[in-house]
């Protein structure tokens, strides 16, 4: 009669790791590098949220937090002292805004660097931080932590003069707001870069209008046979467009926190919308 038993010195067999597909399979999702075809759409957004926060934030403090030659400027003058209709000191919010914008771009670089620069959960992190550093600040304005609306000056429009009183110091808390959203800005230039479209830089238009008039093709190529030149020129009017609302948003009653508000839900979308992107090498 055969033995069909086991022996009992045979060691149990160790699944392999093809037995674990399903694991295996979310994990390689989130590690894989992300088409980049069609990334150029969430990269306008950004040019949207640029013109959004700029503006709503140079109303608050006098500074901008994503464009930096702005801000140069305003330190170069207040080696002299001027401009005299600002507080004492003003210049030192630009020059914190520089700092830290160059200290964000260092740590975007390096994030995306070290990690893999097109990897799926890279691209999504990066833009769920940036949108956590708006959404404190917003919370810290709803709240009255920080000022919501401008605050330290008076202007009074008589007989054909505008008359304005400027308090000659401001509160320290201003510093705040201005360096969490000087660093999360600029994840969103580094991630321009990453995504190999270099000709959006989603928080300047100095050099975007010169490529854009320097385009040799620039009234002569169809619609559809110039990309460069459509995504500079829609970037330029979404930037102008999130300008304006952030203006219109600064004196409603939302204030500061209603622009930053709707800044960090968007950046929240686009990280959303990298977690459902397709991967390298899939057809759009």
């Amino acid at each position: 009669m055969t033995n069909t038993s086991t022996p009992s010195s045979e060691s149990p067999r160790i699944p392999s790791k093809s037995a674990f597909p399903a694991e295996r399979g979310s994990w390689q999702r989130w590690t894989v590098d992300i088409n980049t075809r069609w990334g150029d759409l969430l990269l306008l957004m950004c040019f949207f949220i640029a013109g959004l926060v700029d503006s709503a934030a140079f109303n608050m403090y006098g500074c901008f937090v994503s464009m930096q030659t702005g801000n140069t400027i305003f330190v170069g003058l207040g080696v002299s002292g001027q401009p005299e209709n600002l507080p004492g000191k003003a210049w030192s919010r630009c020059f914190l805004a520089i700092i830290c914008f160059g200290i964000g771009a260092l740590f975007f670089s390096s994030f995306h660097r070290f990690f893999g620069p097109q990897k799926r959960w890279v691209l999504a992190a990066s833009f769920l931080l940036q949108a956590l550093f708006t959404g404190i600040v917003a919370i810290l304005a709803t709240t009255g932590a920080v000022h919501n609306k401008p605050s330290g000056r008076e202007t009074v429009h008589r007989d054909g003069l505008i008359i304005e009183t400027v308090r000659d110091s401001f509160p320290w808390t201003d510093f705040a707001p201005i360096t969490l959203l000087a660093f999360q800005s600029a994840g969103q230039i580094v991630a321009s870069r990453v995504l190999k479209y270099n000709s959006m830089p989603t928080v300047v238009l100095t050099s975007l209008y010169c490529d854009l008039m320097s385009d040799a093709r620039l009234f002569t190529a169809p619609l559809t046979d110039n990309a460069d030149r459509n995504r500079r020129s829609v970037g330029a009017v979404l930037l102008f467009a999130g300008a304006i609302s952030g203006g219109f948003l600064s004196k409603s009653w939302a204030g500061f926190a209603g622009a930053l508000w709707i800044a960090a839900f968007l950046k929240t979308c686009i990280a959303v919308a990298w977690c459902c992107w397709k991967p390298k090498g899939q057809k759009s």
